[in-house]
């Protein structure tokens, strides 16, 4: 492929990067790639035309991010196998859009970080921030320098970044142990800072999440009023120390009350008091915010004096959230947010591999919040995650019986028309043709759990992190094919229109619904539980 450069950037290694991660899909059809100069930012214009299947392409951008979208965008036109020429003129909504690394619990491996950020750059991401909570240099060991090791690491992502276009950020947690006001605490953070900044960083966390709400240190009690006072006075000495380091680093503080109206007073102080230019992270009106809305980042707005920076806590499922795998599309954002907002970065699951799928959800609705269909969005992302198509459908299954999230959303949308046909039926006394819906579920889930479990499944370090969740889409299954064999058991009485009393059965349920309830794993929402308490109810009816 001829790669030719009209006065603008050398970017051959994106080019190169690109083309190497795609080469199944593109081969050596691209016969000719011009890239020239585009002074709109994010924003890129491609046109492509085809002859004697070959592809000649223009691409106008300005840098290295505009470039990936803009290849992302070719890639999308070959994979649709259009026809018609592309001609495009294209960019994002948001500002900041990618993934911040912020959960409890076993952190994501390097290799992994290493997988992610090409990832995150198919999805029309710019930013991954890395900021474990349980990684002992992020909160605890805080003062101490990076070691070499850390650092070798830390290049290699920003390596990977330059070759995708996706900016890697790394944060300091300083709040567990900080004195603000000293001086060596200051130059502890900045420390990291500057070694993190020979590293290839540009854009650096500085966190006050999750800490005391008072000042614990006599001297920071004596010296400041309120703790928001300290902790402006103590991120705008760091950022004036970073800006000699970068003169044009970025750095985004979250502050200690990082939920709610977004006009208490803690933010007010904050607000009135940090340095314009520093972005503050909000999680909106609650910590898992269900919505997103902008009546609420306008009063944040008016509140801080600067638009909030979402740090948006889905799909996480940290802590308490441990034994739900929140794999739905995100919703319940407000079309048109990105003007009262810097960007959003999602916190993803502790499983790396279907992080990945609502993941790849957030980057369509980053991109252009209007457009943005959760169910087509979620397809897609299916379809990246998974392109064998057995595969595929078979996992389609089981996360269709995992939706829910904090979002909202149907956890188990395929099962509802299951139960609402099958309930219809029954109160109908069609009970065979009940009985028949529960079991037929029953036995497909079976057969996806065979393709699941295969040693051919193509994807298995996807296997390898929801086995507990295979193992409950098992349980689900058997309590279908329990439940439609005791419906196949009952009795209706026609004059009354209900089920004939029976203890036997009831005691049958009683059993299937501890068996079902059995797991700490947790999928289908209320979809069974609820029917069998229904069905126990009607047939525990005394005359």
């Amino acid at each position: 492929m001829l790669v030719e450069y009209v006065e603008t950037f050398n970017a051959q290694d994106v080019v190169t990067a690109f083309f190497t991660r795609f080469s199944e899909q593109f081969s050596s059809d691209v016969s000719s790639l011009k890239i020239h100069p585009y002074d709109k930012g994010e924003y890129f214009k491609i046109i492509a035309k085809t002859s004697h299947q070959e592809h000649f392409v223009e691409i106008w951008a300005e840098g290295k991010l505009a470039l990936r979208h803009a290849l992302n965008a070719l890639l999308a036109w070959k994979i649709s196998k259009v026809n018609s020429d592309l001609n495009l003129e294209d960019g994002p909504a948001f500002g900041f859009r990618g993934v911040i690394e912020g959960f409890y619990g076993t952190p994501w491996t390097h290799e992994q970080r290493l997988r992610a950020i090409p990832n995150f750059a198919d999805f029309n991401m710019n930013t991954f921030m890395i900021a474990p909570k349980d990684s002992p240099w992020q909160r605890f060991k805080w003062r101490a320098p990076f070691n070499e090791n850390f650092i070798g690491k830390i290049k290699e992502l920003t390596h990977a970044g330059s070759l995708h276009g996706v900016s890697v950020a790394v944060c300091v947690s300083p709040g567990l142990s900080v004195t603000y006001s000293s001086g060596e605490d200051r130059q502890a953070v900045l420390t990291r800072y500057r070694q993190l900044s020979a590293a290839g960083v540009t854009h650096f966390g500085l966190l006050f999440d999750d800490i005391s709400w008072e000042l614990s240190d006599a001297t920071d009690a004596a010296r400041y009023p309120t703790t928001a006072l300290a902790h402006a006075e103590f991120s705008n000495a760091i950022f004036q120390g970073l800006r000699e380091i970068d003169p044009s680093a970025i750095l985004t503080v979250c502050p200690m009350h990082y939920s709610g109206r977004g006009n208490e007073p803690y933010l007010v102080d904050l607000g009135e008091n940090l340095d314009p230019a520093i972005n503050l992270f909000w999680t909106g009106r609650q910590i898992l915010s269900e919505y997103l809305e902008i009546v609420d980042a306008e009063i944040f707005m008016k509140t801080t004096k600067r638009p909030p920076f979402y740090w948006d806590n889905f799909p996480v499922n940290d802590g308490s959230l441990r034994h739900s795998l929140f794999i739905g599309p995100i919703q319940s954002r407000d079309k048109g947010l990105e003007k009262y907002s810097v960007g959003l970065l999602s916190n993803p699951m502790t499983q790396f591999e279907m992080s990945q799928l609502p993941i790849s959800t957030i980057g369509e609705y980053l991109w252009n919040s209007y457009s943005y269909n959760p169910d087509e969005a979620w397809e897609r992302g299916l379809r990246k995650l998974l392109p064998h198509d057995g595969d595929r459908a078979a996992l389609r299954g089981l996360l269709r019986c995992t939706m829910g999230t904090c979002v909202g959303g149907d956890p188990a949308p395929d099962l509802r028309p299951v139960f609402n046909n099958a309930t219809t039926a029954r109160r109908a006394g069609d009970l065979a043709t009940a009985s028949k819906l529960f079991i037929d579920a029953g036995n497909s889930m079976l057969r996806n759990i065979e393709v699941l479990r295969s040693s051919n499944f193509s994807r298995p370090e996807i296997i390898l992190e929801i086995n507990p969740w295979i193992a409950m889409y098992e349980v689900g299954a058997n309590t279908l094919l329990q439940l439609g064999e005791i419906l196949a058991r009952c009795e209706f009485d026609k004059n009354e229109q209900m089920l004939i009393s029976n203890k036997n059965l009831v005691q049958e349920l009683g059993e299937l619904r501890e068996y079902f309830d059995g797991p700490k794993t947790k999928m289908f929402g209320d979809q069974i539980d609820g029917p069998i308490w229904e069905l126990m109810s009607e047939l525990g009816v005394n005359d």
